[in-house]
């Protein structure tokens, strides 16, 4: 099962370090008609380069559209404010200055209370099956994984894709940084399918309706 006609944008040029957020949500937006270029994304919703991209802003940036969508995660989700705790838990680094300047927080936490407060968010669990029982509603998922359990490489490298299908044996997608059309063995996704929280592995997905 896929879902055909996704438009595909090979960016292996992106400079900044938002893991190919912008150029996977562009994607979504151009199956809607929508064409903007990374400097009205970045201005529309308030990312400053050179910053960390999340989930929220991908869910902003879609909401402004009119695009149905929610984020779903099995960690619960805080503004950082000032908390030590909830940093680790977002970035898995020691709160510091050197580290603060990697992530606007304000921005951040300007995120986490948008969604929640449209009820854009719900914590459940998440594994293969719920992602599979997306794409079968014909529903688009982009997905956070560790790119380095794809490539072979050591370590985390926080990377998003666009997933648009499945068959028996793998996940499809379209991958910013791989290729078009990608098949990922499914038991070599659920190995690259987390985000490290605190030494806790967690899941981050963003389920897009479009048939709505």
């Amino acid at each position: 099962m896929i879902i055909k006609n996704i438009p595909f944008i090979n960016d292996r040029k992106e400079k900044q370090p938002s893991c190919q957020g912008p150029p996977t949500v562009m994607m979504v937006l151009k199956f809607f008609s929508i064409d903007i270029p990374y400097s009205k994304l970045y201005e529309k919703i308030k990312y400053k380069k050179g910053k960390w991209f999340f989930e929220t802003y991908i869910v902003e940036l879609l909401f402004s559209f009119g695009i149905s969508c929610k984020y779903y995660s099995d960690m619960q989700i805080r503004k950082i404010e000032n908390s030590k705790k909830e940093f680790k838990k977002v970035s898995n680094l020691e709160f510091n200055e050197k580290n603060k300047k990697k992530i606007d927080i304000p921005r951040y936490d300007s995120g986490i209370v948008f969604v929640l407060n449209n009820k854009l968010f719900e914590k459940r669990k998440i594994d293969i099956n719920f992602l599979i029982e997306q794409l079968k509603k014909r529903k688009l998922v982009i997905a956070t994984i560790n790119r380095n359990k794809l490539t072979g490489n050591k370590g985390y490298k926080g990377h998003f894709i666009l997933i648009k299908g499945f068959d028996n044996k793998n996940i499809i997608c379209n991958d910013c940084y791989l290729g078009e059309n990608i098949k990922i063995p499914i038991n070599k996704f659920k190995d690259s399918f987390y985000y490290p929280s605190n030494q806790k592995k967690t899941h981050h997905i963003v389920v897009i309706d479009i048939l709505s």
